[in-house]
C-alpha cells in the first residue's frame, strides 16, 4: 500500500496540464534520478494518475494534450533510470499489464501506436524487453517519444550487443568474485546520464598538439558503469587509462557513454582484481574506490594493486568507514530480520515501509543516501553479497603491512579547517591517530567512506 492518498484529489486533467508545462521538471526527470521521499511520493502518484488517464483515453481512442504525453514520456524515462523502484498497487499493475498487451498486439501488426501508449507501458516495464521492440525505432515519432525510445530501446540493445565484445583480461574463478559479478551483471551500478564535466569538455578535449611521448598510465580497478573513469579521463586527457570491472553489462554501459562523449583515452576490459598481476603492466596511478571492501579478502586485492604501482606512483583508495556506516548496518540488520530479499518486489516493499516510517530516526541516514532512490543502489547498499568496513587503525595497519605512506584524505575543506583548529600541528592532517580521535568525536566525518591517497614508502 502506498502512502499517496493526499494527492488523489489533486491530479485531475487541469492539474496534469499545469504540471506538464514545467519544463524544468521534465528535464530533471529525463536526466537525473530524483531523490527525496516527498518528491518520490508525488511522482509515484503522478504516474498513477497519468496511467489512469492513458487507460481511459487509449481504450476510447480519445485525445490527450501533447504536453501531458511529453510529461508521461519524461516520467517513463525517470522510472527506467531508477529501475522501476517506485511502489505500485495491484490495480496499477493490472492497468499497465493490460496496456502492455495492447502494445504487444500492435507491434507485429504494424498498427498505429500512440506515444501515450509507449509512455504508459515504459513507465512500468522496460520497452527493450518487449518482443520486436527494435521495430519501434523504424517508426516516426514526436521528439519526446523518440527520446524515450532512444533510452529504453536503442541504448539497451546497443549495450547488449557490445557486452559480447568486451575483452577479458583475466580469469574470474574466485567464488566471492563470481557472486559479486552476478550481482552487478543483474544490477549494473550506478545508472547515470549527464557527463558531470560537460561544461569543461571543450577545453579538455581541444587540440593538445604533439602527443605526450610518456603518457601517464592509470588503472581504475572496479570502474562500474564508467562515471569514475569518465571523470579521470577528462581531468587527465593526456593519460592512458585502463578501466576494469567484473560486470560486462556495466562495462558495456561505460563503453557506450564513452563513445557518446568521444573520449579516446579509456580502455575497458573485464578483469578480477585478484588476477591483475598476470596482465604484465604497471601504472603511475591506481584508483580503487568502493571496490576493495567487496572482496572476500580486501588486503589480498590491495596487495595485488600495490604490486602494479610504479616506484613513484600514487594510489587513490576508497573504503567504507565502520563508524560512519553504523546506521546503515543497523538498517541492514532490521531489513534482514524482517525477511526482505534482494528481489525487485521485496526492495519495492521494503522501500515503501521505510518511506511510510520516514519520521523514524532509524531510517534518517538511509533516506538521505543517493543509493536509496534506485533499484541497483538499494541492492548495493542494503543487500550486497560481500561488504567489509574499516576503522582508521585498520587502515593504518594495512598501510604499514603493504609498505605505503599516507598522503591525506579527500574531504570538505570545512571539515579540514575544523580538524586543524583542534589539531594545529603542521603534520596533523597526515596523522591517522589524530583523525581516529576526530572521527570518534564526529562520527559523520567520512560520510560512509574514507577517500585517501597513498604512495610507496
Amino acid at each position: 500500500m502506498n502512502a499517496l492518498a493526499e494527492y488523489d484529489d489533486r491530479l485531475d486533467r487541469s492539474r496534469l496540464a499545469e504540471i506538464a508545462n514545467d519544463i524544468f521538471l521534465q528535464s530533471a526527470l529525463q536526466t537525473t534520478i530524483i531523490r527525496g521521499a516527498t518528491l518520490e511520493l508525488f511522482l509515484t502518484q503522478l504516474r498513477s494518475a497519468l496511467l489512469r488517464l492513458a487507460d481511459a483515453e487509449i481504450l476510447d481512442a480519445g485525445e490527450v494534450d501533447d504536453n501531458v504525453v511529453g510529461l508521461f514520456c519524461a516520467l517513463a524515462q525517470q522510472c527506467f533510470l531508477n529501475e522501476y523502484v517506485y511502489g505500485q498497487t495491484d490495480q496499477e499493475m493490472e492497468r499497465a499489464s493490460r496496456l502492455r498487451e495492447v502494445l504487444l498486439r500492435s507491434l507485429p501488426a504494424a498498427s498505429e501506436i500512440s506515444p501515450l501508449l509507449l509512455a504508459a507501458v515504459g513507465a512500468y516495464f522496460p520497452l527493450h524487453a518487449l518482443p520486436s521492440a527494435k521495430s519501434l525505432l523504424a517508426r516516426e515519432w514526436p521528439a519526446y517519444a523518440s527520446d524515450l525510445l532512444r533510452q529504453q530501446v536503442a541504448e539497451p540493445l546497443e549495450e547488449a550487443e557490445d557486452a559480447r565484445a568486451v575483452p577479458a583480461l583475466t580469469m574470474i574463478d574466485d567464488q566471492t568474485s563470481l557472486r559479486v559479478m552476478r550481482q552487478y551483471e543483474e544490477s549494473p551500478y550506478p545508472r547515470w546520464v549527464i557527463n558531470p564535466l560537460a561544461a569543461l569538455s571543450g577545453k579538455m578535449h581541444g587540440d593538445r598538439g604533439d602527443a605526450d611521448p610518456l603518457p601517464e598510465e592509470i588503472l581504475i580497478a572496479g570502474c562500474g558503469t564508467g562515471e569514475h573513469p569518465f571523470d579521470v579521463a577528462q581531468k587527465s586527457p593526456g593519460a592512458r587509462i585502463l578501466a576494469v570491472d567484473l560486470s560486462r553489462p556495466s562495462l558495456a554501459y561505460a563503453r557506450r557513454k564513452t563513445r557518446e562523449q568521444g573520449l579516446r583515452n579509456i580502455e575497458y576490459a573485464q578483469a578480477d582484481i585478484l588476477q591483475l598481476a598476470t596482465i604484465g603492466r604497471s601504472f603511475d596511478r591506481i584508483e580503487a574506490v568502493g571496490v576493495l571492501h567487496h572482496l572476500a579478502d580486501p588486503k589480498a586485492g590491495w596487495r595485488v594493486l600495490v604490486s602494479l604501482l610504479r616506484p613513484n606512483g600514487v594510489m587513490r583508495i576508497g573504503l567504507y568507514s565502520e563508524t560512519a556506516r553504523r546506521p546503515l548496518v543497523e538498517a541492514q540488520a532490521i531489513i534482514a530480520k524482517e525477511g526482505y530479499r534482494a528481489t525487485a518486489g521485496d526492495i519495492r516493499a521494503m522501500r515503501q515501509k521505510i518511506i511510510r516510517e520516514r519520521d523514524d530516526a532509524r531510517w534518517n541516514l538511509l533516506l538521505s543516501t543517493v543509493d536509496f532512490y534506485s533499484m541497483s543502489g538499494c541492492r548495493d547498499i542494503l543487500f550486497n553479497v560481500m561488504e567489509h568496513r574499516f576503522t582508521l587503525p585498520d587502515i593504518a595497519a594495512c598501510l604499514d603491512e603493504l609498505g605505503l605512506t599516507f598522503l591525506g584524505f579527500e574531504l570538505d575543506p570545512k571539515i579540514i579547517e575544523t580538524f586543524r583548529e583542534q589539531y594545529p600541528d603542521e603534520d596533523a592532517t597526515l596523522d591517522l591517530d589524530d583523525w581516529h580521535a576526530f572521527e570518534r568525536a564526529n562520527p559523520k566525518t567520512f560520510s560512509n567512506m574514507y577517500m585517501f591517497l597513498v604512495r610507496r614508502k
